[in-house]
C-alpha cells in the first residue's frame, strides 16, 4: 500500500524559490492590473511556503505572515495608502525573518543536500526582494531620489513601475550596475552601497559554509 503523499520541507523550499521568482522576475513584466493580482498571489505562496520551510514554526512568524497575508489582499482592495505602507512594512519583516533562520539552518545543517541548496537560493533572492521593496518605497515617495536614463531620450524623472526598482535592485546586489538608473540623494547612495555589499557577504558567506560542509562530509567519508 502506498504511503500517502506529503509536502516535505525540501517540497516547500521549492515552491518558496519558484514563488520568489515569480514573484520578482515575472510581476514586473505584467501589465497594470494582472501584475498587481500576480503579485498578491505570489506573495501569498511566499508567506505559507516561507513559514512551512523553516525548522521550527515559531508562533510570531506564524502571526507575521498571517498578518502581512491579510494587510496585502486587504490594503487592495481597499486602495488604502496607510494600509499599503503597513503592510510594505511587514512583508519586509517577515522576509528578513525568513532570510534569518533559512541561513541559520543552513549553519546548523551538517550535510548539503538539496534542501540546503534550495534554501540558500530562497534566501539570496528574498534579500533582492527586500531591497527591491526598499528601492520601490524611495521611488514612490521621493521621485528625485533616482535618475533614469532612456535610450536615445536622455535622463528622465523616475518610472515607479515594478520593473524598475526590481530590476535596479537585483542588478545592484549583483554589483552589475549598467548605469542606466543612478541615485542621486545621499540615502540612496547609502543604500545603493548596502544593496552591494549585502549582496557579495551573502553569497561569500554562504558558499563558504557549504563548501566546508561538503569537505567535511568528504574527510569523514574517508
Amino acid at each position: 500500500m502506498k504511503k500517502p503523499f506529503h509536502l516535505t520541507r525540501t517540497h516547500w523550499s521549492s515552491i518558496l524559490v519558484i514563488s520568489v521568482i515569480l514573484c520578482s522576475f515575472v510581476t514586473p513584466v505584467l501589465p497594470g492590473n494582472a501584475s498587481r493580482t500576480f503579485d498578491k498571489v505570489c506573495l501569498t505562496l511566499i508567506f505559507l511556503s516561507g513559514v512551512m520551510s523553516l525548522d521550527r514554526k515559531k508562533w510570531f512568524v506564524l502571526v507575521l505572515s498571517l498578518s502581512a497575508f491579510f494587510l496585502e489582499w486587504i490594503s487592495g482592495m481597499l486602495n488604502l495608502v496607510y494600509l499599503s505602507e503597513i503592510s510594505r512594512a511587514l512583508n519586509l519583516f517577515f522576509f528578513l525573518l525568513v532570510v534569518f533562520y533559512m541561513v541559520w539552518q543552513m549553519a546548523m545543517a551538517r550535510i548539503v543536500s538539496p534542501r540546503v541548496i534550495l534554501e540558500s537560493i530562497a534566501g539570496y533572492l528574498l534579500l533582492g526582494l527586500i531591497f527591491s521593496t526598499l528601492v520601490d518605497a524611495i521611488m514612490l515617495h521621493d521621485p528625485a531620489a533616482y535618475n533614469i536614463t532612456f535610450p536615445n531620450q536622455g535622463a528622465q524623472p523616475v518610472n515607479t513601475s515594478l520593473s524598475v526598482p526590481f530590476y535596479y535592485g537585483f542588478i545592484t546586489m549583483a554589483t552589475v550596475g549598467y548605469g542606466d538608473i543612478v541615485p542621486l540623494k545621499p540615502y540612496a547612495r547609502s543604500l545603493a552601497m548596502i544593496i552591494g555589499i549585502s549582496g557579495q557577504l551573502y553569497i561569500a558567506i554562504i558558499i563558504a559554509m557549504l563548501v566546508g560542509k561538503f569537505a567535511g562530509k568528504q574527510m569523514d567519508e574517508k
